[in-house]
């Protein structure tokens, strides 16, 4: 339909709703009149991986978003084999790397002499024999 506006000319293109019709209404001045309620389409939400200060989460259909999950799952474990460390491999070089800085603190305080900061260190030594 052609339509003018301040003298501008512009083609209109309403949007057709389709309509199914509902449970009879009532009457009106001898009439029945019916609801009709617009027929919805469902366009299914894009699946999407999304970041939120740091933290990951996922939109979309929870089947897609399985199924999106397990598609990346392969790339997860060929980055492990790339030499990325696992979990424990970090814990266990991280507890090293304590230990070896309490023996360095420990080797230090021996050669000054100061026994209460030996005997603070050893005691030191021992809660983490015990922890681990």
């Amino acid at each position: 339909m052609k339509l003018t506006y301040r003298g501008v000319d512009y083609e209109s293109n309403p949007l057709v709703v389709e309509l199914i019709p509902g449970e009879m209404g009532g009457k009106y001045r001898g009439q029945q009149w019916r609801r009709h309620y617009p027929r919805h389409i469902r366009v299914p939400q894009p699946v999407a991986e999304l970041k939120y200060r740091g933290v990951p989460y996922y939109v979309g259909d929870p089947l897609d978003v399985e199924a999106m999950k397990l598609r990346r799952q392969p790339k997860a474990i060929a980055t492990e084999k790339t030499g990325q460390k696992s979990g424990q491999d970090l814990a266990n070089a991280h507890l090293n790397h304590i230990r070896r800085n309490l023996e360095h603190r420990l080797q230090v305080a021996r050669e000054k002499g100061d026994q209460t900061l030996i005997r603070l260190l050893e005691d030191e030594a021992r809660q983490m024999m015990v922890g681990s």
